[in-house]
């Protein structure tokens, strides 16, 4: 059953979880799941902590329900707690693993988002992947996250939007951003 979009389904939910109704939050868990797993997943890369963030996720969410103002908003307070999570998460295993890198599939489409002539052919190596992602880990993680989002996991804008819960026009900007800090980085007019 999909409920992403019914905000007084939310509402109602959120309004059962206060009074300590359980079943009400084994409901909101199955609503919500497979959402909150696949935007950890793409943010994180990785299966494993993905699982470990969803079950914080929903502790930080049981425990801190009373903290909602708006029930109507009970969905995107889950993802800026899911965003917030898989940030802590990404920078803990980032100095735990610095040697592992993403398994990213970085693609011809790529190279051209930064610029469309034939100027990186002759360095789309492992040291020109390294670069873009030292370069991309200087942006502010929302910006770096819409980029990778959008040009290694190939998602809309408007799915971005939904995963990072912000609105379409901020992701536009975001990417923009990216896009010409990349530009800069390597010297591309």
């Amino acid at each position: 059953m999909e409920n992403k979009f019914n905000i007084e389904y939310y509402a109602l939910l959120a309004r059962r979880i206060r009074k300590q109704d359980e079943d009400a939050f084994t409901e909101l868990y199955h609503a919500t799941y497979n959402n909150l797993y696949r935007y950890a997943y793409y943010f994180l890369k990785d299966a494993y902590l993905a699982q470990d963030a969803l079950h914080e996720i929903y502790i930080i969410v049981y425990r801190s329900i009373s903290s909602l103002k708006e029930d109507r908003l009970l969905y995107p307070w889950m993802k800026q707690i899911t965003y917030h999570v898989c940030c802590d998460f990404q920078k803990k295993n980032a100095s735990v693993a610095e040697h592992e890198k993403p398994a990213s599939l970085w693609n011809e489409e790529m190279v051209s988002v930064i610029d469309n002539s034939d100027y990186f052919q002759p360095v789309w190596e492992k040291n020109f992947r390294e670069q873009i992602h030292k370069y991309l880990s200087e942006l502010h993680p929302q910006t770096r996250q819409a980029f990778l989002l959008r040009y290694e996991n190939e998602l809309k804008l408007e799915e971005i939007a939904d995963f990072l819960g912000c609105s379409l026009s901020t992701v536009k900007r975001a990417i923009r951003k990216a896009r010409k800090h990349l530009q800069s980085k390597f010297h591309i007019t």
